[in-house]
């Protein structure tokens, strides 16, 4: 989760210039709901042919995850290169892309078959990492089941002038086989009867786990206390994260 590679929206540039050959794979992927394992490479050395061989025995029988080969020298890749700092990364070095455009995993070096299939993650991971590079607040709601109701508290914080720009609900069951090791992963046990709120801050910060009944005053104080809230001295929630509590006994 504490991913900090920022996804960089270049659809227009794509459009002006004519997108390269990996950047269409990569948007072709993306249209298919495929993951893309793009491998950057200097040379047709060892460690690069060790890394493709991995990739491609890894993904040889599945249908959600493609490899895209770029090599680092190649002049129609150079905005690709450069969008993921691809020269600064020592080589080989493999970056995993989510069909939303997420960056899910970066290996540098080498990657073993284990975790090539680890970095292919749930559809509800995906929405949140993709919401935290875009520098947004996720508010994860597992569910019982599709018909239960978004918590109130979690609609109000959405709503409010000072979140609602830059917060993202992202809905999950809580009896999903596909989301049940990313939720075991941050705290949520499966089996619930209601709903169970995950609140996340950029780059990857977890601001609290909470029951259904949580209210928008709570969610925007441990925002506060996270420092992940606004920047006005002067906010309520800033103030009443920073008062002194009461002892405990």
């Amino acid at each position: 989760m504490a991913m900090t590679m920022a996804i960089t929206c270049f659809a227009i540039a794509e459009g002006a210039r004519g997108a390269s050959p990996a950047e269409q794979a990569i948007r072709a992927a993306g249209s298919n709901n495929q993951f893309v394992f793009v491998m950057f490479y200097r040379g047709n050395d060892a460690a690069t042919k060790t890394m493709h061989g991995t990739l491609q025995t890894a993904l040889a029988n599945r249908q959600d995850a493609v490899v895209v080969p770029v090599q680092i020298g190649d002049v129609s890749e150079q905005a690709l290169v450069k969008q993921f700092d691809a020269t600064r990364m020592p080589m080989p070095a493999t970056v995993t892309l989510a069909p939303n455009g997420a960056v899910c995993s970066v290996f540098p070096r080498r990657i073993t078959a284990p975790q090539v299939v680890a970095a292919i993650v749930s559809p509800g991971q995906t929405q949140i990492l993709k919401a935290l590079q875009d520098r947004k607040l996720v508010l994860l709601c597992a569910q019982p089941n599709a018909d239960t109701s978004v918590p109130l508290g979690v609609r109000q914080f959405q709503s409010d002038a000072l979140y609602n720009s830059r917060t993202e609900i992202v809905t999950v069951l809580l009896d999903d086989p596909a989301e049940a090791e990313f939720l075991t992963k941050i705290g949520v046990k499966p089996g619930q009867p209601t709903p169970v709120v995950a609140f996340m801050a950029p780059p990857g910060v977890m601001v609290g786990i909470f029951k259904d009944s949580v209210s928008f005053n709570v969610l925007a104080e441990k925002l506060a206390t996270a420092g992940k809230c606004c920047d006005d001295e002067n906010c309520k929630h800033h103030k009443s994260a920073q008062a002194p509590q009461p002892a405990r006994r």
